[in-house]
């Protein structure tokens, strides 16, 4: 009879819960990263729409120019602070995700060091009992060699 975990089933279930929490925070992180992109372009749109603007009113435009530029700065802005909203809360699914895989991670660790307590406990166990056994086996050959040396 070979050593049996009586946990194993339940440390299966914790490293497949393991992976599932990793791909899952990595399909979260490329998608923060993905918000965090689109934020960053919305930005450097803005900007370089408003020097663009600048440079309109240097030639001094129509002035329903202006008001079509203010509109697009007013929508870029909104669409800004959606987008930040966005990454903020992709941002905090990523910290819920990390924390979910963290708890799983030293769950699973907890139980890999039971293993191996229980197996370091069970090798000693089967050491002594064969050690056990082979002293059985010496001390009846001295006692038979000591039985026969009696009868001779």
């Amino acid at each position: 009879m070979g050593f049996h975990f009586k946990f194993q089933k339940l440390l299966e279930i914790e490293k497949c819960k393991e992976e599932n929490l990793v791909k899952e925070l990595q399909s979260l992180q490329k998608q923060l990263r993905d918000e965090e992109k689109l934020l960053v372009f919305l930005q450097s749109v803005l900007t370089v729409q408003q020097s663009e603007m600048e440079k309109e009113l240097c030639k001094q435009s129509e002035a329903k120019l202006f008001v079509l530029f203010e509109s697009y700065f007013s929508k870029l802005n909104r669409d800004i602070a959606i987008q930040n909203s966005k990454a903020e809360d992709t941002s905090k699914k990523v910290g819920c995700a990390r924390e979910n895989l963290l708890h799983v991670f030293k769950k699973r660790k907890v139980l890999e060091k039971l293993r191996e307590r229980y197996e370091k406990e069970y090798k000693a166990h089967v050491l002594k009992m064969e050690n056990k056994h082979f002293d059985e086996i010496a001390v009846s050959k001295f006692y038979y060699r000591h039985k026969k040396k009696q009868i001779h």
